[in-house]
Order: C-alpha cells, then structure tokens, then sequence
C-alpha cells in the first residue's frame, strides 16, 4: 500500500497527476506575468492620448446607471400590493388588508346571530380564498370588494328538532317554542299556579270556635317526565317546521285511533270495561254524560285510551283538615228488646290536620304516604245500649257476615259520580241470611238483578243483590245461616260479587256498623 504521508514529503513520490496540475498552474503564473509586462506600457500610452474622452465617456455611463437606479425606486415607491378575494371559486373583488375580510365575515355572522327573529340564521359554509397582486399607481376599492362579499355570503334557517329517549318527534322554529309546548304539556296534569308554589301554607284549628283560619293546601314539589327529553339544533328548510299545536296533542295524547261502543242489551259500564280491556275511569272520563251508571242500549260510547309520548310524573304535598268520625261504643241493656238499640250518648266529630305525600303519574296518583297527623280536636264517641232480650220470631239485631272469607271491594258511599247504597264483597260463593227473618222479596229487581229481601221483624231489613241463582222464596222464614243464593254477577254488575243493604226503619244505614 502507497505511503501517503511520505508520499507529500517526498516530490518523487507524486502521482503524474499532481505532477502534472503543478507544472500547469506554474506555466499559467509564467504567462500572466508576461502578459502584464507587455500590456502596461500600452495601457499608459492609451491613457496619455485619450484621456479626455475615457472621462466624459464615463460620466455619461454613470449618468445613465444613475437615471435607472432613479426610474427604479420611483416605480417601487408608487407599487401597491393587496389581494384578489376569491369566495367559493368566483373573484368578488381586491382588498388591501385580508382581516378587513374576515372581520366582515364575522360581523355577518354576529348580526345573523343577534337578530330578534322567530327564526334564527347562520351563515352558509363560505371558502375564501387570496392571491397577491401589485401594480403601479393603483389601490384596490376595498369598500366595492366588501359589498360584494355581503352580496355573496348566503344564509340558511335553523331550528330546533325536538328529541325523545333518542327519537326525532319533530320541527319547531326556536327553543321558546319547543320550551312552550313541554311547558303546556306539563301544565295540563300540574297547574302552573299550583307549580309555581314553594311552601305549605300553615293550617290552624281553634278548638274553641270551631274556625278553620286557612283552607286546604296543595303543593308541587317536582314536575318531570319520565322519558328523556333534548332539543337540538338542526339546519332545516322552511317547509319541514311542524305546527305547534299538532305537536302538542301528539306529545299529550299519542294522537289515538277513535274508538267507541255501541251499548248491548244487558250492558253495564263495568261489564262493558271488561269486555273491551278498558280501564272503567276511561269510559267515565271520556263520557261525562253518565249519571248514576245509567247506561241504555243504542248509548255511543267513547272508549278510546290515550297513550301520551310524554308522561308526566309529579310529586305533591297535600295538608288538609280531615273530620274524624266518633267511634261507636256498644253496652249490652236486659231491659231493651233483641234487635232493639238506644242512644244514650251522640257522638261528635274531631278533627285533625294532615299531610299526604303524593306521587302522580299524569295527574293519576299512583302512590300516596301519609307524611303526619295532628290531631286538633278529638271526637267524642257515640254510647249505645243494645237489647239483649230475645224474641224467639224476631232477629237478634246481631248480624253475621252474608259471606265467609269476605273481602270487601267497595265501601257505601259516592262512587263515580253517583251514591253506592251498601258494600260489595266477595268470597264463598254461598250467600247467608245476616240474621233470622221472613223472605219479603226473591226475584229479579231492577240494576240488583236477582235480590233477596228480608224483614227481620225488628225494624231491620236486608237486601242480597246480583246472584246467580236464589234458593228461597217469598215469605219463607230463614235463620241466621241459612243458604238464600249463590253469588253471581246479575243486573248492573261489574263482575261477580255480592251487593249488601241493610234499613233500619225504613232509613238506610251503613252495613259495616252491623257486622
């Protein structure tokens, strides 16, 4: 291998082509100092005979550079830069600053936002665009260029879809609008005024004067629906808004197929409800007309069931002043007849103050909790004697229960609208005489259908309605026990049950205080 390091201390060690390279640049540095040997003194001849006109050549050269340099820097001083506008691919005009088109972009959209209009705007997507453009003496017409962006920038509506446990229910023109309707659809179970209250107002009982100083009071604690509701703002056509009014009755009432009834021979509410799966409070609420249950045939009935999108759940504080009834106290005399009673002691009612917590489901209470009582005033009980002196031929006065393992389904008293003259109860099918006494009546009665009377011969009377079959007959003396008929579902019934009166001289009273 070549010795590189040697090879620079020692010439002989070059490469030809160094060697080479060396005589050329030393041959070349020969020549130049021949040639400036030789073309100086012509040079000092040339200057000593043309002296004058080599100088006044020169300053006109200079004279020229100079009235280019001079041309130049006026040509830049009076050179305009600014820009070619170019909105959505088309030229609009020039500008000299590009914020004085973005400023005018967002003052449109400020003003667009800022309008008082049922419906709001936003602008249109808009893609600018710049080149760079210089001339000479020319500015561009930045005030043309900006009315023509006015002109161009296009807008659209906006409106606000209406959401529903992720469903698009519809259209309107503005949030106020879709807050309008959510609003009246509450409203329509939970009165605004009756919402808008925060406390219980206080309820005072002064024993004494037996003066109530406040009135009921009735208070929502929260109003909510039960299904997830958003409003979302959505881009639209014009023609795509839904009347708010349509969207109304479809959130309240799921816009239902009508449908009715046409009452039969032998119909009754009850039956009807059951027959068409109807809740029996949608026949009375959709059909005012009914009084006392009376129903004939040819009647239209209106059975439709709303099914609301919206269901509305509430919460209530209810305090009210409540009577309490006397309890009845019952001693036994030797001295009154079997059968027979005296009051000895009238009772009189107490009241008490209480709260209810209510929980509603579109205006329905689907749960209620008594919160506290107070008692105000206690009632004072009522003293019976009643006789234990037996009649062989006249009841006891001491009634058994018609039915074993009864159960009482409605109580005496109002009831859809009309007065329930007894109580209703099922169980055994067999039905008893309450007491001993003689059959006054055993047939088909009226809304009773197929009733039993009977004249316990000690002012009391006793009436069994709606069975199946009877077993006894008029005039027949039965003792307490003794089977009269099986229970059933005749004449204006609901469904298979027995209906039980009792009189006391001709004075109809409340068979729980008998049994």
């Amino acid at each position: 291998m070549t010795d590189f390091k040697k090879a620079d201390r020692d010439p002989s060690g070059l490469s030809p082509w160094r060697r080479s390279l060396r005589q050329f640049r030393s041959s070349c540095l020969k020549g130049m100092t021949v040639v400036r040997q030789k073309s100086q003194p012509a040079i000092r001849n040339l200057f000593r005979h043309y002296k004058t006109p080599l100088i006044a050549t020169g300053a006109a050269v200079l004279a020229v550079v100079g009235v280019f340099i001079g041309a130049h820097q006026y040509v830049q001083a009076h050179t305009n830069s600014y820009y070619k506008v170019i909105l959505n691919g088309q030229p609009i005009g020039e500008i000299s600053d590009r914020q004085l088109v973005e400023q005018a972009i967002e003052a449109k959209s400020a003003a667009l936002a800022a309008a008082k209009t049922d419906i709001a705007y936003k602008l249109d997507e808009a893609k600018v665009t710049y080149e760079d453009v210089s001339a000479f003496k020319k500015a561009p017409d930045d005030e043309a260029t900006l009315n023509a962006l006015y002109a161009n920038l296009k807008s659209h509506p906006v409106g606000v879809k209406l959401v529903i446990n992720g469903k698009d229910v519809a259209i309107v023109k503005n949030k106020e609008t879709a807050n309008a309707i959510l609003k009246r659809v509450q409203e329509r179970f939970v009165p605004a005024q009756a919402a808008s209250k925060s406390t219980v107002t206080a309820l005072s009982y002064d024993a004494s004067k037996q003066t109530q100083t406040a009135k009921s009071t009735r208070v929502v604690k929260s109003v909510e629906f039960e299904e997830e509701v958003t409003t979302v703002p959505v881009d639209i056509d014009l023609t795509q808004l839904d009347d708010p009014e349509v969207v109304y009755k479809k959130l309240a009432t799921g816009n239902p197929a009508k449908r009715t009834y046409t009452v039969q021979e032998g119909d009754c509410v009850g039956c009807i409800a059951q027959k068409m799966k109807v809740p029996t409070a949608v026949i009375y609420a959709n059909n005012t007309w009914i009084e006392n249950d009376q129903i004939k045939p040819g009647d239209v009935l209106d059975i439709t069931q709303k099914n609301p999108i919206l269901n509305v759940k509430s919460e209530e504080e209810v305090t009210e002043i409540e009577t309490i009834d006397p309890p009845v106290e019952i001693r036994k005399s030797d001295d009154i007849k079997l059968g027979q009673s005296k009051t000895i002691r009238e009772g009189k009612n107490g009241k008490r103050q209480v709260t209810y917590r209510l929980i509603k489901r579109n205006g329905a209470s689907i749960e209620e909790e008594q919160v506290s009582s107070k008692v105000l005033e206690p009632a004072v009980s009522t003293i019976i004697l009643k006789g234990t002196k037996v009649i062989p031929s006249e009841g006891s006065g001491d009634f058994i229960w018609p039915v074993k393992s009864h159960r009482i389904t409605s109580y005496m008293g109002k009831r859809w609208g009309s007065y329930h003259r007894g109580i209703d109860m099922v169980g055994n099918k067999s039905i008893m005489a309450a007491d001993n006494g003689t059959v006054e009546f055993a047939g088909k009665k009226g809304t009773y259908g197929n009733a039993v009377i009977i004249n316990h011969n000690n002012g009391f009377k006793t009436l069994y309605g709606h069975m199946s079959s009877i077993k006894v007959k008029k005039g027949q003396v039965v003792s307490q026990g003794d089977i009269i008929g099986i229970m059933g579902s005749t004449g204006h019934s609901t469904g298979t049950h027995l209906h039980f009166e009792v009189e006391l001289n001709g004075s109809l009273r409340n068979p729980t205080s008998y049994l």
